[in-house]
């Protein structure tokens, strides 16, 4: 007891995972009375509540969470050892602050990343394992890829294909990712990219009013319409520089340089480079209101 740490990431579920840990290890906890939720509205009581006596002996857990560090860590540095458990949570940090240099020297300090394109399948596969439940390596990569990096997704999702098995199949094929789990909204706007590309123009402007539909921000989904046909033009580019590696030179998850690859031999650098200008355009007038968010993007879909 009386530690302080700092978490921060992406991935939410480990985050998460690691916090009730430490949650374990009291004996009892009572919000209010050894337990304390610190955050912007109540972050000036941050002393006040350090120094308070409480009903049950001496722990005490203070959950500190996005104040993007701006607090004063001077305030945990002198009741480090007063019995105190700190937990600071946040998205991102910034290592340039006063704060973070400060917690670098008393704070246990955690980054939690998302898993990475080759751990996913072999995390999708040990779980489905648990339940004698089968998935080949290229359906466990398509599974990610329409799912997501985040394990509190893709838990969730595992656990529908489980419940839909109902222990009558033992093996897991595309065709029952499709059927049962959600697609994310990345997965979405590249089966929309596929229609696009193969000009079915009245079908992907059906689906963008979908996803509008769903509530999903145009300016999203412009902004990740872009990145795929950016991706594919900069696929486009190192291919005639002879790079061998181009997934990894982009950072790039294998199922999806495996799509863009089979997409971008149906357009030369020319053709991608003026698809590119388009959204430069539509990005410009969209700005300064000389276009109509939702019309502008449906120009585009019809002119590639």
């Amino acid at each position: 007891m009386g530690k302080i740490y700092l978490f921060y990431g992406e991935e939410k579920y480990d985050l998460e995972q690691a916090v009730l840990k430490i949650k374990k290890q009291f004996s009892n906890l009572e919000n209010g009375i050894n337990l304390f939720y610190i955050n912007s509205e109540n972050v000036d009581n941050l002393e006040n509540i350090s120094s308070s006596i409480t009903f049950f002996g001496d722990e005490k857990l203070i959950i500190m969470k996005d104040l993007n560090l701006k607090f004063d860590a001077e305030i945990l540095n002198a009741n480090k050892d007063n019995n105190i458990t700190y937990i600071i949570i946040e998205d991102t940090i910034d290592k340039r602050t006063t704060c973070y240099k400060t917690l670098s020297k008393i704070a246990e300090i955690k980054e939690f990343k998302y898993m990475d394109s080759k751990q996913i399948p072999i995390y999708i596969k040990e779980i489905l394992k648990k339940y004698n439940i089968n998935i080949d390596n290229q359906t466990a990569e398509y599974m990610c890829e329409m799912c997501g990096e985040d394990k509190t997704n893709l838990l969730n999702e595992l656990k529908k294909i489980v419940s839909y098995l109902n222990n009558e199949e033992n093996k897991v094929t595309k065709e029952i990712i499709d059927k049962v789990c959600s697609k994310t909204l990345n997965a979405k706007i590249f089966d929309m990219l596929d229609l696009i590309l193969q000009r079915e123009h009245v079908k992907g402007i059906n689906m963008l009013e979908e996803l509008l539909l769903q509530k999903e921000p145009i300016v999203k989904i412009y902004i990740m319409l872009y990145k795929q046909i950016k991706q594919m033009y900069l696929i486009k580019l190192l291919e005639k520089q002879g790079d061998r590696n181009i997934d990894k030179t982009l950072s790039m998850h294998p199922f999806t340089f495996k799509k863009l690859s089979y997409s971008v031999k149906k357009y030369n650098e020319k053709q991608l480079k003026q698809i590119l200008n388009l959204f430069d355009e539509y990005d410009e007038k969209t700005k300064i209101g000389e276009m109509d968010f939702e019309i502008g993007l449906k120009k585009i879909i019809c002119s590639i």
